[in-house]
């Protein structure tokens, strides 16, 4: 696909893997690259960064501030992007957050199920909704959402998502959130004509993401010199979705992509069954309902 002429959307942009895509994507100059973080110096900074790498002007990378563990700041960024008639076609749900111990989003959902799946959920309905993504049969849009091999152990707890009266674990908890991300992807894939969906896993990388995970105060101290042989960097992590968005090779959707190929080797049974992504969708739309409807 040529992207000369495409906008782009990506969440999580100000570091690691969705800083990486950007500057990758920048330089195929692209239409527009909306990079879309939560405010912070960091994003600043990254923005800059992304502009010298895009060789035309650079008000063609837009920096745009949105809080995904908050539905109403989600909601005011795509009136933000309404109010200047864009119109995405290619749309990369990248941010994520990896926790150990529980925490809530603003509107009361657990903070990763709410951030890394629930926040990008809204972000897309809203976009589908309001006509914001480009579905066009001949040259369909496409939706990237990032996953992870830990939802391969992953169990949507449709009784207790958000862990109020079972013990909290944050590896179940994040697993249940990439499980949730592919289930989407498929989803969209077969229920909308002119976009494609697919899901990501970019690998083990070396991220201040990734070291927020438990494992890593084990690693610290005693292997993560041998981690650090065996990972990909930020930018080799972000390969994958750079070729998701941009190769004209993409001609279906539905897939989960690693080392920009489909993995097939191991599935989630959950994530191939219509009828719990038919299930997952219609608690999500309940969940976010009034932001949907207002």
């Amino acid at each position: 696909m040529d992207i000369q002429n495409k906008t782009i959307l990506i969440t999580g942009a100000s570091d690691g893997i969705g800083k990486e895509t950007a500057l990758g994507l920048a330089e195929k100059n692209p239409k527009m690259i909306i990079m879309a973080c939560r405010e912070s110096e960091k994003a600043r900074q990254a923005h800059q960064l992304v502009c010298e790498h895009h060789t035309r002007k650079q008000s063609n990378v837009v920096l745009e501030f949105v809080d995904l563990a908050d539905l109403s700041s989600i909601k005011d960024f795509v009136g933000r992007l309404s109010h200047q008639s864009i119109v995405v076609d290619v749309l990369i749900n990248n941010a994520g957050v990896i926790l150990n111990d529980k925490q809530q989003t603003k509107d009361g959902f657990e903070m990763q199920f709410g951030t890394n799946y629930l926040g990008h959920f809204l972000l897309t309905e809203l976009l589908l909704q309001k006509s914001m993504i480009s579905l066009d049969e001949l040259q369909p849009a496409r939706v990237i959402n990032l996953s992870s091999h830990a939802m391969l152990f992953g169990h949507i707890d449709f009784d207790d998502i958000h862990f109020e009266r079972r013990k909290y674990t944050g590896w179940k908890a994040y697993t249940q959130s990439k499980l949730a991300n592919v289930m989407y992807a498929n989803y969209l894939d077969r229920s909308y004509k002119g976009l494609i969906a697919n899901s990501v896993h970019p690998g083990m990388v070396r991220t201040q993401f990734a070291k927020n995970s438990g494992m890593f105060h084990i690693l610290d101290i005693a292997l993560y010199p041998i981690f650090y042989l065996l990972s990909n960097s930020p930018a080799q992590g972000a390969q994958t979705s750079i070729y998701l968005a941009s190769s004209p090779d993409i001609q279906s959707g539905g897939m989960y992509y690693m080392n920009s190929k489909t993995f097939t080797m191991l599935k989630n049974r959950e994530s191939q069954d219509e009828k719990i992504q038919e299930k997952l969708y219609i608690y999500s739309k309940n969940a976010v309902g009034e932001y949907l409807t207002q």
